[in-house]
């Protein structure tokens, strides 16, 4: 549906004037354990699990990370139809929509399409590409009505994790069959997304619990810098299946699987001249299956087994990638004595890909990677109820890089009931990818001396591993029954980074006379960051929350006097420097509720490939954009909600990337009918 600009916007203006009041005080999310968000007290709030920091349940609130939690009822009132989407609260994470089916999203800087530094995971299940370091975010689709949290941990995560958990870890956790019983469709149409979903759950004898669903989700194309329409638009078809046992009561066995296929348009230039673009399709395909076992010996006692394979195929600027891996996981978590909790677990991986196609982007064929791993951990309480040191390390052989270690160390201190002050250091590692080690991408690149001019990338067979050496602390406080704090800080020092170093151009006369700029990647260049991210939430009455996160980063890099070397994709940091989100919610009667959120950032480097002369003519302005949205209960089963998006501006600009063209976001709304049985 398309809405004119008249009548849209002035109800959104309506709106606006409304929540005036209570949009500006800041706040932060936190994980509700029912449907009703405002009937949880603030300590409540504050003491719900999580897993991806111990690998064990623990309260938030006494958690020495800078972890920050999505509820499902956060991303249900966001009015998201994605996840990247949805990570746009977490302070600390940057988010940016490159197109209409491309985002970039990482933590605590270094920012990219594929950003090599943040692992993640759906259901413990790695989504991250060997083959290019990072995430492709349209084959990581979900059904987010099937989301029960999202925890997001900004720092390294290497030690439990392993391999390429640099900058942060994102653990997307979906909720149990028994928890999505009966039937439930989802219709919505809008100016830029379209989706159709349903999903249907029911009992399987006495102790087990299923759910099926399909869904199809339409991206209609952007805009491009002049207004006209970018013609990236896409789509995106899945269906998928969980299965959960309850063999005995220690015994839980789940088995998941999803099959999904996203043909999709964009817009590429390797010379970074708008008006010498060329549309190319996009064609993925595949689909994952997924068996674990939890053994709950005791209530503190607890034992898992997980393994999953995946099957993607990727088509994309003429380069086809057939990729496939098998992941085994083993972890054991149990007390020893009377202050030590520990934890323990192996695993195994192994990726195979095969590329072609009229222009493949690797020298060889093929590419096969094994990495074997082993971590453990102990919680070592000093002082009961007040001082925990938690310590370990994760070791791994990788085909690449050979052996790697990444240990950490935590110390928690409880001041009292209501704060918490919290310190580490770690040590963590990105392994090589395919591309690092055998790229070779030639394109053209205009004129010199009469002759045409190309650039020759190729991948290095001796790149190593890019090291993080990270120093983190943070604050948690509870003030009364209605506010609380979370404030963390970090200066993080890399070595090793990749660069592009580009060596003296030659001349050849076959098959015509050109000139071959040859560059190629090297571990030449380490960097300084530091930054500070605050999170706040203010509850001033049951039926008004409001939330909030500030974030302000910075980065330095060295290149050690080679002048020749460039950090790689020229990503000099590509985040911006301050950056915030605050929302309010409000519930003026009990079916109604009425949100807005307000986010931006400043402006930022842009991500582009070393053929441009001045990557600074490329900087990503800042910019501040507001979402609304208003929901109505229609009955028992029914949920009626509409809202507008980006409505302060006709459109802007969020990341420039290396060889998709970006697009304008524009203006849009949507309505939206949820019916559930």
């Amino acid at each position: 549906m398309r809405l004119s600009k008249g009548g849209a916007w002035n109800a959104a203006a309506g709106v606006v004037t409304l929540i005036g009041i209570i949009a500006p005080v800041p706040g932060i999310a936190q994980v509700a354990q029912n449907s009703d968000l405002f009937n949880l007290s603030l300590e409540q709030l504050t003491r719900v699990e999580v897993n991806s920091v111990s690998r064990h349940d623990q309260p938030l609130f006494d958690t020495p990370a800078a972890v920050f939690v999505i509820t499902r009822d956060d991303i249900l009132r966001s009015g998201a139809t994605s996840i990247p989407e949805v990570l746009r609260m977490v302070p600390g994470v940057d988010v940016a929509q490159i197109d209409a089916n491309k985002w970039a999203v990482s933590a605590r800087g270094f920012n990219n399409r594929f950003a090599n530094k943040m692992l993640v995971m759906i259901d413990n299940r790695s989504v991250y590409n060997q083959l290019y370091s990072g995430v492709f975010w349209d084959q990581a689709d979900l059904l987010l009505e099937d989301v029960e949290r999202i925890e997001v941990v900004r720092g390294p995560g290497a030690t439990l994790w392993g391999a390429n958990a640099v900058n942060g870890v994102i653990n997307i956790v979906t909720r149990k069959a028994r928890d999505t019983q009966g039937a439930m469709v989802v219709a919505e149409t809008g100016r830029v997304d379209q989706e159709g979903a349903a999903r249907y759950g029911g009992h399987w004898g006495p102790s087990a619990d299923y759910r099926i669903y399909t869904k199809y989700l339409h991206r209609s194309p952007l805009l491009a810098a002049g207004g006209s329409s970018s013609q990236d638009g896409g789509s995106s078809e899945r269906a998928g299946t969980r299965l959960d046992w309850k063999q005995s009561a220690r015994n839980l066995f789940t088995f998941q699987g999803d099959l999904y296929r996203d043909p999709e348009q964009q817009r590429v230039d390797f010379n970074y001249a708008s008006t010498a673009f060329s549309l190319n399709p996009v064609r993925a395909a595949g689909g994952f299956a997924e068996a674990r076992w939890d053994r709950q010996r005791n209530p503190s006692s607890d034992m898992t087994v997980q393994a999953y394979y995946s099957d993607d195929r990727r088509s994309e600027i003429s380069n086809l990638v057939h990729m496939r891996s098998f992941d085994l996981d083993l972890q054991d978590h149990r007390p020893l004595g009377g202050r030590n909790d520990f934890v323990w677990g192996a695993g195994y991986r192994r990726t195979v890909d095969t590329t072609g196609g009229a222009q493949p982007m690797f020298l060889h064929p093929g590419h096969v990677g094994e990495l074997y791993s082993a971590f453990l951990q102990d919680e070592m309480t000093l002082m009961p109820g007040k001082l925990v040191l938690t310590a370990g390390t994760k070791l791994l052989w990788n085909t690449y890089s050979h052996f790697e270690y990444q240990p950490s160390a935590r110390l928690l201190w409880k001041a009292a009931s209501t704060r918490t002050l919290w310190a580490s250091i770690s040590r963590a590692v990105r392994t090589p990818s395919d591309l690092d080690r055998d790229d070779r991408l030639q394109f053209s690149d205009g004129v010199v001396d009469k002759l045409p001019l190309e650039v020759l990338i190729t991948g290095n067979p001796r790149f190593g591993s890019e090291i993080l050496r990270a120093y983190e602390g943070g604050y948690r406080q509870r003030m009364g029954k209605t506010f609380s704090v979370d404030l963390a800080g970090f200066v993080n020092h890399y070595s090793s980074l990749g660069a592009t170093l580009c060596s003296t151009p030659y001349f050849v006369k076959v098959p015509a006379p050109t000139i071959i700029q040859p560059c190629t990647y090297v571990n030449g260049v380490s960097s300084n960051a530091q930054g500070a991210e605050a999170a706040v939430t203010w509850t001033p009455v049951a039926a008004v929350q409001l939330q909030g996160s500030y974030t302000w980063m910075q980065n330095r890099f060295d290149n050690h006097g080679n002048s020749a070397e460039l950090p790689l994709n020229n990503e000099d940091w590509t985040t911006p420097r301050n950056s915030f989100d605050v929302r309010g919610f409000w519930s003026p009667a009990p079916k109604w509720t009425l949100g807005a959120i307000v986010n931006g950032n400043s402006a930022a480097a842009a991500a582009l490939g070393t053929a441009v002369a001045n990557p600074s003519a490329y900087l990503i302005p800042g910019h501040t954009r507001l979402d609304l949205r208003l929901a109505r209960k229609i009955g028992e089963n029914t949920t009626l909600s509409a809202g507008g998006a980006n409505l302060l501006q006709h459109d802007h600009m969020e990341f420039h990337s290396d060889y998709a063209v970006h697009s304008q976001i524009p203006r849009s709304a949507y309505i939206r009918l949820q019916w559930t049985r």
